[in-house]
């Protein structure tokens, strides 16, 4: 049986919903203004390594507002905790960008399909452990 009264959630689920997809939004934006290739373009052109890294960065991205979402009554709880999660892969990809900038250039490099997608998949691995680990430690 349905319980209709449960639809008096719905004006907070949607509040939720609309915060969490903001907050993931401007967490992918930020993120392709500080990667050093345009990932658009590049999925565009059917890169198939840059797709594959994309996929985990927005999951990455995710995760911490997921975690929030589970803790909180709040939708400023999840703007400011999602905010820091965001700012954590940030300062991952600038890391990577100083210390490691030979996975980009891999990522796009012509010719070389298994070393682009071996990058991708290490990039990939870093993105999704720092928002594992992201949303672990906004379990409050």
């Amino acid at each position: 049986m349905i319980n209709v009264e449960s639809l008096a959630n719905l004006p907070a689920y949607l509040l939720f919903l609309g915060t969490g997809s903001l907050v993931w939004l401007v967490g992918i934006t930020v993120y392709l203004w500080v990667t050093p290739i345009r990932e658009l373009e590049e999925i565009r052109k059917g890169n198939i390594a840059v797709a594959i890294h994309f996929m985990a960065v927005s999951l990455a991205l995710a995760l911490p507002i997921q975690s929030v979402g589970h803790s909180t009554f709040e939708a400023g709880d999840m703007i400011l905790w999602g905010g820091i999660g965001i700012v954590s892969q940030i300062v991952l990809h600038l890391l990577v960008r100083l210390f490691g900038k030979t996975f980009y250039a891999r990522l796009t490099e012509a010719g070389n399909e298994k070393g682009g997608i071996a990058a991708a998949l290490a990039l990939s691995a870093l993105s999704l452990v720092v928002g594992m680990l992201n949303a672990a430690a906004l379990s409050y």
